[in-house]
């Protein structure tokens, strides 16, 4: 039991500097980000998650997937925005922190930390 705690509290040690670390603005090809492209990046992105949401999860599932841990929802979204053929597209979503990029629910807050730096 004790050789479970310790596990936990090292895994728990290790993790926290990546939680810990500050997410910085990602460099866009077409140069510095305003509020108003990085809201148009936004919802381009939560588009093509959403397409990829309904295509993937049933609407009348019998038992719910969570979409943000569904691997067809995040290889779909993932294939979508690189067909995309827009760099900056790329750029935003491989910026965004795992546990908001396959949210089809995230706040703005998410990327308007970027704007303050």
């Amino acid at each position: 039991m004790a050789r479970i705690g310790f596990l936990t509290l090292s895994i728990v040690c290790l993790a926290l500097p990546a939680f810990a670390a500050p997410m910085r603005s990602p460099v866009f090809d077409t140069g510095p980000a305003t509020e108003a492209r990085l809201r148009e990046l936004d919802n381009a992105q939560l588009r093509l998650l959403r397409r990829a949401v309904r295509s993937c999860v049933p609407p009348a599932s019998v038992h719910p997937i969570n979409p943000e841990r569904d691997p067809c929802v995040i290889a779909s979204a993932d294939n979508a925005v690189e067909s995309s053929g827009d760099s900056d597209l790329k750029t935003f979503h491989r910026s965004l922190p795992m546990s908001a990029r396959y949210d089809e629910n995230r706040s703005t807050i998410v990327w308007r930390a970027w704007l303050q730096e």
